[in-house]
């Protein structure tokens, strides 16, 4: 009659060491931001998305170091990823325009961001080169080259000039509009593999869509500022919440799943995904 209670228990208990170093070493980073930055306000939620970016990239790395193997990740996930880091860091690491206006901005912002792209640096080598045999590329079919055509072409026709530089704002302008879709590739793979996603994989994604979800907040909030001076329609503005609105949509379905699933089991969420023949 007790056995469900102690399996309960075992199964809140039975912490895997990764997912626990995961998050220990993003509660310690967190902590340390916050006692050392004192003007901590509503621009910080930049530097608060980028880090739980880092924190998604922190568990993907470890399940693939772990086991030594790359299924059930998305190598053309990653790609985007890379080009939109590349391409927002064309303008933040010189200029003002798209950084927190606290001193996170000085120079945590742009770590942060250098950090996230080495990350995914490493991890595209994990897929394409080093524990290529795992890579289940037949899955990963995502047309990503049309849709980063599709990107720089709507950032070259909308984009805001906080930078008052057309060639960087519109490459800022493109990364985001990449990063909205970035995480298609993955989701697309999670769909066509089905069964069972393991803890750390769904760490990954689950902290990609909260980042997101931060990010759409700051910019609701930064929607004024986006206003042209001349008083005209804020298209670039309307343009940046209907992007975060879309990529939050595309992730709130897995966000609900990966919630419910972390407060059946605690830290190691394993949900497991329909197969869809798409």
């Amino acid at each position: 009659m007790n056995t469900p209670a102690r399996s309960k228990s075992n199964g809140v208990a039975m912490i895997e060491p990764s997912t626990m170093a995961a998050y220990l070493g993003m509660l310690g980073v967190t902590s340390l931001v916050h006692q050392s930055f004192h003007d901590i306000g509503l621009s910080t939620l930049m530097t608060l998305s980028l880090g739980l970016q880092l924190f998604a990239y922190a568990c993907v790395l470890l399940k693939v170091v772990q086991q030594k193997s790359v299924a059930g990740l998305s190598g053309k996930a990653l790609t985007m990823q890379a080009v939109s880091l590349v391409l927002r860091l064309s303008s933040t690491t010189w200029l003002k325009g798209y950084i927190p206006v606290d001193t996170t901005g000085d120079w945590l912002y742009q770590i942060l961001d250098v950090a996230a792209l080495c990350m995914a640096l490493q991890l595209l080598y994990f897929v394409y080169k080093k524990h290529r045999k795992t890579y289940q590329e037949d899955c990963d079919s995502f047309n990503v080259g049309n849709t980063m055509i599709v990107c720089f072409v709507l950032a070259v026709l909308v984009h805001p000039d906080l930078n008052a530089r057309p060639i960087f704002d519109t490459l800022w302008t493109a990364g985001l509009y990449i990063d909205v879709v970035a995480m298609l590739p993955q989701l697309w793979m999670m769909s066509k593999i089905g069964g069972e996603v393991e803890a750390l994989n769904c760490h990954y994604v689950g902290a990609v869509a909260v980042s997101r979800c931060v990010s759409l907040i700051f910019w609701f909030y930064g929607f004024v500022e986006l206003a042209p001076l001349d008083g005209s329609f804020n298209l670039a503005g309307w343009a940046i919440i209907t992007a975060h609105v879309i990529q939050v949509l595309l992730l709130l379905d897995f966000l609900f799943v990966y919630i419910k699933a972390c407060m059946n089991s605690g830290y190691n969420p394993r949900m497991t995904l329909p197969m869809h023949d798409v």
